[in-house]
């Protein structure tokens, strides 16, 4: 079933997107990045966290744990999940953490297969999931990192240019992250300002200081 309900935007005005906490392989919790938020003068933290189908950590009592230091801080707090993309063009999660979720990073950076089946799951995904799942933003996170694990280089891949093109078209974001340095300047120019948001791809106190050193938060309009 088509999901309608109205969203409101997390990526209008200053956000920290793209974190990860000790539930998975991040070095920080859930406050230390509220923490932050308030001393950078963020309106908003985004959390990103890994899930897959079976997940290994609690997740209700996480999205919990959001919710309490929203309502204590001056932040709010969007809950999201990183789910890898699978062969036949699905995302590893479930339908049950699909629907907690405000923010879903598609991830492909651990794609088995080579570019060309990688761009045909990528096709069938970004044609379901942002028709079915409207209410939710969807968003291409370190785009074009296994092309680049395997030795190719993303802006000069007809197929990563491809998917680029068609994952606007479909209304998915595309992040510019920051930890790998994707996307670089040679593709900035072919995303649209309201298609493109800052990721930090943040696992500890390191990435944060990155991320504060370099991240200009861009407002989104859609």
């Amino acid at each position: 079933m088509t999901e309608t309900q109205p969203r409101s935007n997390p990526f209008r005005g200053k956000y920290l997107f793209h974190v990860h906490t000790r539930a998975t392989d991040g070095r920080l919790c859930v406050r230390d990045y509220f923490d932050c938020a308030e001393r950078s003068g963020v309106d908003q933290v985004i959390f990103l966290e890994h899930i897959r189908k079976q997940a290994s950590y609690d997740v209700a009592s996480w999205v919990a744990e959001i919710q309490g230091c929203a309502l204590t801080s001056g932040v709010r707090a969007s809950v999201g999940f990183e789910a890898k993309l699978l062969a036949n063009g699905t995302l590893d999660i479930s339908e049950e953490h699909l629907a907690l979720a405000e923010v879903i990073g598609m991830a492909e950076h651990g794609f088995p297969n080579g570019p060309e089946c990688l761009e045909s799951a990528f096709l069938r995904a970004i044609n379901f999931y942002p028709s079915v799942f409207s209410n939710k933003f969807f968003v291409w996170v370190h785009p074009g990192l296994s092309l680049q694990k395997r030795g190719v280089t993303p802006h000069l891949s007809s197929v990563h240019l491809s998917m680029l093109d068609r994952a606007q078209e479909a209304g998915v974001l595309i992040e510019h992250n920051l930890r790998y340095g994707l996307v670089g300047e040679e593709l900035l120019r072919r995303i649209a300002t309201d298609k493109l948001v800052v990721g930090a791809d943040a696992h500890s106190l390191q990435d944060l200081q990155m991320w504060r050193a370099a991240h200009t938060p861009r407002q989104v309009a859609i």
